[in-house]
């Protein structure tokens, strides 16, 4: 008897370390992460976030998957940011101008004809940039979301289908349909009647005639087939298109630290694999949009010079908003002016690079 007592006293002493052997660990369990997509998977955005998953889902062996929402959009471009730092998702593809709305000085790729060509974007916006880092730094403090990755969209343009909308003369005491409150500012100091607009709202309100133009990116007309009830679009680039991927930072720091490190150098890649194909895929944004018999009108040197002129009270608003962080961002850019990357802007685009 004493034997049978001792022989199940050692079995109750050895079970629980078997069970911790074949207990699989901590960083083997699955994370899943749901992302957040206002448009569609289709698109170029939307191609490059699957593709990223993929190779993240590949390089994890399966401890990180993703869930993506192909067919319903539950969260739309004004939506996204608010469902990641709330946690209802991981991970969203955000435009820029939401994320100035939340963090205000994002807002400096806004200001009117700023970052005016692509080498520049590029740089700014590079993993190695000072610019991108203060606003991250932001970000993470601020709304509780760390940035993945930036990524070009298109090119801003000004859509109309009854007005040529090509200087501030053009749009005065109109109303202009406007996506966010940078764009409002600018249309509103330039003359025009400024209404709220999603880009999923442009075409209902350009049809029903409550707006004369508004305020989209050339991709927004394939998308949302906004050329049902656009003929024109001005080539404006008053700032450039861009998208940020966030994830929740309760999120991110659940993840192990091998799967942190996996994600970032993802990322890295599946930015520049964006911008190595992004002057093909603005191209064919713009083709397909004359397919559809919408005309592209590109600016006079005088005409930027009107926007220019009327524009110019929204720096010192924006240095106000942006805080401590404003000056600290303008001694940035003007360090990074100086580098040959970004000294000047490419031939096709000198009188959008004079200030």
């Amino acid at each position: 008897m004493p034997l049978v007592s001792g022989a199940v006293g050692r079995l109750g002493t050895v079970l629980p370390l078997l069970c911790l052997i074949g207990a699989p660990p901590a960083s083997a369990q699955t994370a899943k992460l749901r992302v957040g997509l206002p448009i569609s998977m289709d698109s170029a955005i939307g191609q490059n976030i699957r593709e990223f998953a993929r190779q993240v889902e590949a390089r994890t062996g399966g401890t990180v998957k993703f869930e993506l929402s192909v067919k319903d959009r539950l969260y739309d471009e004004l939506g996204v940011l608010s469902g990641v730092t709330t946690g209802a998702i991981e991970i969203g593809a955000t435009s820029l101008n939401q994320l100035a709305h939340y963090v205000p000085p994002a807002g400096i790729f806004q200001q009117p004809f700023l970052f005016n060509f692509d080498a520049l974007v590029q740089a700014a916006t590079s993993r190695e940039s000072k610019i991108r880092a203060l606003i991250e730094r932001e970000a993470l403090y601020g709304i509780n979301a760390r940035v993945l990755w930036w990524q070009p969209y298109g090119s801003s343009v000004v859509l109309s289908r009854s007005i040529l909308a090509t200087n501030p003369a053009a749009i005065a005491a109109r109303f202009v349909g406007a996506p966010d409150d940078q764009v409002r500012d600018l249309m509103r100091v330039c003359g025009a009647i400024t209404v709220p607009v999603s880009p999923a709202s442009i075409n209902a309100q350009l049809q029903s005639g409550a707006i004369a133009a508004a305020a989209a990116d050339i991709n927004d007309v394939a998308e949302h087939e906004l050329w049902r009830v656009a003929d024109t679009a001005i080539n404006l680039r008053h700032a450039p298109s861009l998208f940020t991927v966030v994830i929740n930072e309760k999120a991110w720091q659940a993840l192990a630290p091998a799967e942190q490190q996996i994600l970032s150098e993802v990322a890295e890649d599946a930015q520049d694999v964006i911008w190595a194909r992004f002057a093909k895929i603005r191209a064919e944004a713009f083709a397909a949009t004359v397919r559809k018999g919408v005309r592209i009108v590109e600016p006079a040197a005088d005409d930027i010079a009107q926007w220019r002129a009327c524009s110019a009270p929204l720096l010192e608003a924006y240095m106000v908003r942006a805080g401590p962080a404003g000056p600290k961002l303008f001694e940035a850019y003007g360090k990074l002016r100086t580098d040959r990357c970004c000294r000047d802007a490419p031939g096709g685009e000198e009188h959008f690079s004079k200030r």
